[in-house]
């Protein structure tokens, strides 16, 4: 069963605010009405919800900023070289 959130509960669980939320509708974020406490209230699924909100950062451009940064920084990190082994004396036991 589809896990159903009113405006509020989805801003919370996106972090947004209910605004965010209503311009996501707005935007073509399929949403439907239920009665709850004797009150109509506009709800979303949940799956819906994130799927929606994944689209948008992939939209948006200091998101895609920040992970094109994130990549760079652990490519650097994959190809810096391995420190030098440290300097060791000689065997002097005869063994090689």
């Amino acid at each position: 069963m589809p896990k159903l959130l009113t405006y509020r509960e989805a801003a919370k669980r996106i972090g947004r605010t209910t605004r965010a939320i209503r311009y996501m509708r707005q935007d073509g974020m399929p949403m439907g009405w239920e009665t709850r406490h004797g009150q109509r209230v506009r709800v979303v699924d949940e799956q819906i919800l994130l799927k929606h909100w994944r689209a948008r950062l992939k939209r948006w451009p200091p998101h895609q900023y920040r992970l094109r940064k994130a990549r760079e920084q652990e490519a650097a990190e994959r190809t810096e070289t391995p420190p030098p082994a440290p300097n060791r004396p000689p065997d002097t036991t005869g063994r090689e």
